[in-house]
């Protein structure tokens, strides 16, 4: 249990709530617009123009390792990344493009989901997010031929389409995906797998967060200390944001660490992989957007205590201060269900007056204005997405 500063125990920290059920709406009923064949993309020229006198570089091929403790099995790691045509594909820095080499790992990770998921037998409910050029996309397909993948470079996008044309491809930015509609337009619950670019990795999972209520479970690989974040408990270095969300919204597992030379081009880090049981966790009892703005006060002033770092908040609404229990302690001592119980407090004490100024603020801005009536919504449509890409 943990302490306070004068010593005094917090019963916060192990409050538990009970969790309801929320009736969840659909977000959006437009027409799923970007749900299309593979073979009716355009397959682009992947010849690279070459400069006047000096003739293209052939890119380096992946090394393969003999070392055998990556994947755990025993067996000499092979590469099973399609071969990059010397000239035509070289991976872009710019889309965090680290593509898996090492099969072992890559059938481990295809492993993931349970056999009694209760899925479809053709695999329709399996979603790659990030296919790339298809490493892991040539495993998956032999097991779930009806599956999708997602991707947004057209390079990555031709090449898929020459080795597997019976492929079906959302040409599309992973963030920006309804998958609401894929979820229609398949007439089930979604698996999602894939491989997640470092920079926007917490983007995505707080995507997935959004999408929960058609996304059944979710297997992926996120850089070593996100992976560490994402299980991290009360009073851990890595406790945060990110930990709390996805421990409230889902039942988060960490299985296993991939060294950096089982990718390619190989990082500077390590990866994990994280699988996320979204079904198997119930919505927490208080308003999202109440619940949000709480999390982000108190974690952009994590060294702080919370009479310091909800001050702003606790001016907005009208409350004069804290449970005494509350105040000097610090937000990586509050485990989650504490911040379901704080946000359900501060909506039963606080003044929610009218509408809130939201249009033309960034998110920043926008975290700090004063929250409206429309912070109460039980089930709103956006609201661990961001609006646009790099913002935190």
């Amino acid at each position: 249990m943990p302490r306070n500063g004068r010593g005094r125990r917090a019963n916060w920290g192990a409050l538990r709530m009970e969790a309801v059920d929320s009736s969840q709406e659909s977000e959006s009923k437009k027409p799923l617009r970007s749900l299309k064949h593979v073979s009716n993309i355009d397959i682009m020229p992947l010849k690279q123009r070459q400069k006047s006198g000096k003739p293209a570089k052939k890119p380096a091929r992946p090394r393969e390792r003999q070392a055998t403790g990556s994947a755990g099995t025993g067996e000499e790691p092979r590469s099973e990344v399609p071969r990059l045509p010397a000239g035509e594909f070289k991976p872009k820095q710019s889309l965090g493009q680290n593509f898996i080499s090492d099969q072992n790992i890559m059938n481990r990770l295809c492993s993931a989901f349970d056999k009694d998921e209760g899925g479809q037998a053709d695999g329709r409910q399996v979603i790659e997010v990030g296919a790339g050029i298809g490493s892991l996309t040539h495993i998956l397909f032999k097991k779930y031929p009806k599956m999708t993948a997602i991707e947004i470079d057209a390079r990555a996008i031709s090449q898929l389409s020459r080795n597997l044309p019976d492929l079906d491809v959302i040409h599309d930015d992973v963030l920006q995906v309804d998958y609401e509609a894929v979820s229609r337009a398949k007439g089930c619950s979604l698996w999602v797998v894939g491989n997640l670019p470092f920079y926007i990795t917490s983007q995505i999972l707080f995507c997935l967060v959004d999408f929960r209520r058609v996304i059944d479970v979710a297997v992926v690989t996120a850089q070593w200390e996100v992976a560490q974040r994402i299980v991290a408990r009360p009073c851990e270095f890595e406790y945060s944001i990110l930990s709390v969300v996805l421990q409230l919204y889902a039942t988060p597992r960490l299985l296993f660490k991939i060294p950096s030379h089982a990718f390619y081009p190989v990082p500077k880090v390590d990866s994990g992989v994280v699988r996320l049981d979204f079904k198997r966790a119930a919505a927490p009892d208080c308003a999202p957007l109440v619940l949000r703005r709480v999390l982000r006060d108190a974690f952009n002033q994590r060294r702080k205590m919370f009479k310091t770092s909800l001050r702003h908040l606790l001016d907005q609404l009208e409350i004069p201060r804290l449970p005494r229990d509350l105040e000097d302690m610090r937000p990586q001592q509050l485990a989650p269900q504490g911040y379901v119980a704080l946000a359900r407090w501060l909506q039963d004490k606080g003044r929610f007056k009218g509408a809130a100024a939201r249009f033309g603020l960034h998110d920043n801005e926008r975290m700090r204005a004063p929250l409206g009536r429309e912070a109460l919504d039980p089930s709103p449509q956006r609201v661990w997405r961001q609006e646009r890409h790099g913002e935190v």
